[in-house]
């Protein structure tokens, strides 16, 4: 803190002991002493240290004649009263902190997995200062001053005090009653401060960052601007967050080419394998709008989304499989496997555990569609006009089963396997086959998240496999 910083605020102490602060200037240091943890330190330094000098031992020894006057003492009754009444109303943070040092609660962990983390992540731990890394699932943290965050994986948080947090990379969504007003998120290039509300943020090691709010009033810093912005109910900031999310670069090794096979994989036991990397395979995905979309077949991630609340938002995915390789055997069993992509778009607290339906497309002349010329007006077995824009169009499609992804899960695999799965490909007369995947749970905020699975353009995770077992 800066010498001139910490003259104005040991006069303000001095002020506010003897009582002459007025209304405006309690408020001012209020919110100084809310977001500043050397300012605290330093203003509860400078009241204790007023107690101690007004203090004078010899009081206790003097003769009833040579005490103090009495004005001294009544001076002094009031210092340690003025200094109470600051702890009261400037010192409930360090106060919360309780003896330990603690400042919040894991209050709630769902189907989480943790990695690299400096705290405690058993539900119902108390939490000091430190980090949690959070690789999957949804975890609450309630602070002490009140506030809550759902944390939604993958996410690295820094507990810094009752009243402030680090989001250093993933997405959080923040819930602060009024008795927590001040309550702050800092990320990389950017600092979130709330005034009673409902938020979401997502950020990034890289500085990019995302503010959304849903109820109430929150404060924009951005440290390569001047000057905050307030955003109300509805608003947002969007700096290079989603673009970056449907755009992603990975520093990562790519795995082994195994990962996107161009060929036939021999599983074992009479079963064989193959991804939409093989022959005349693809995949893709469709949004709604007006908008053409040519390039989504580039996309490492066919993302799947259903919500009534914005229904330009919602999104089909597409994927067709070369059949050729079985043409002639009978197919007597098959199972689909998807793996699941965190997408790191929308707020997973807003979308409850989900079903997903896999539909095979009956119109063979629709398998000729092409990865990055699907849009939504345009894609297999679907109407952009009918009124439910998450389902293919009935007649020209087959169900083949259903899977469901629990809230806050974005890793692992999901499989389909059945009778009707392997009826469908046993039908195929052209050698490809077309299916869609369509999420049936709808959000329950707007926002919510949009699912998301590798495709055969992602460099580390599996494309869609299509397994099968023949006589």
């Amino acid at each position: 803190m800066k010498p001139a910083d910490q003259f104005r605020l040991l006069e303000l102490s001095e002020r506010y002991a003897d009582q002459k602060l007025s209304a405006e200037e309690v408020s001012a240091l209020e919110t100084e002493l809310r977001e500043s943890t050397e300012a605290r330190a330093f203003f509860a330094k400078a009241l204790h240290q007023r107690a101690e000098l007004c203090f004078d031992d010899s009081w206790h020894s003097q003769p009833v004649a040579e005490a103090k006057p009495a004005a001294q003492r009544m001076w002094w009754r009031h210092a340690i009263t003025a200094a109470a009444a600051a702890c009261v109303t400037f010192g409930f943070v360090w106060l919360q902190n309780g003896r330990d040092g603690s400042v919040a609660t894991l209050i709630r962990a769902q189907q989480c997995q943790w990695a690299g983390s400096s705290l405690p992540t058993v539900e119902g731990a108390r939490l000091k200062p430190g980090m949690l890394d959070l690789i999957e699932g949804l975890a609450v943290l309630r602070f002490d001053s009140g506030a809550e965050l759902v944390l939604e994986a993958p996410a690295t948080v820094e507990v810094l005090d009752a009243m402030n947090c680090k989001l250093r990379r993933g997405t959080l969504v923040a819930e602060v009653p009024p008795q927590a007003k001040g309550f702050s998120i800092d990320t990389k290039d950017a600092k979130v401060i709330d005034w009673g509300t409902k938020f979401g943020v997502s950020a990034d090691d890289d500085g990019k960052y995302m503010v959304r709010v849903l109820e109430g009033l929150v404060e924009v810093e951005d440290k390569n601007a001047t000057g905050s912005k307030k955003l109300e109910k509805g608003q947002g900031i969007d700096r290079g967050w989603s673009k970056s999310q449907l755009h992603p670069t990975s520093d990562e090794t790519p795995e082994p080419s195994r990962w996107q096979p161009a060929t036939v994989i021999d599983s074992g036991d009479g079963w064989q394998a193959i991804t939409t990397a093989f022959g005349r395979g693809k995949d893709s995905y469709i949004q709604s709008g007006s908008k053409p979309t040519p390039d989504f077949g580039k996309h490492p991630f066919a993302r799947v989304k259903w919500t009534t609340g914005k229904p330009e938002l919602n999104r089909k995915a597409y994927l067709a499989f070369d059949l050729s390789q079985f043409a002639g055997r009978q197919i007597e069993d098959a199972e689909l496997v998807l793996t699941i992509e965190p997408s790191e778009l929308g707020f997973a607290s807003f979308v409850p555990d989900s079903t997903f339906a896999v539909y095979g497309v009956t119109n063979e002349s629709a398998d000729a569609w092409e990865e990055n010329g699907l849009s939504w007006q345009q894609a297999p077995a679907h109407d952009p006009a009918q009124a439910a824009l998450n389902q293919p169009v009935g007649s020209q499609v087959k169900l083949l089963g259903r899977f469901e992804i629990a809230q806050g899960i974005n890793r692992g695999v999901r499989k389909l396997r059945g009778k009707d799965l392997a009826d469908f490909l046993s039908a195929d007369t052209n050698q490809i086959v077309t299916l869609i995947v369509c999420r049936e749970t709808d959000e329950t905020a707007d926002s919510g998240l949009v699912h998301a699975f590798a495709t055969k353009e992602n460099g580390s995770r599996s494309a869609p496999v299509l397994r099968v077992k023949t006589r």
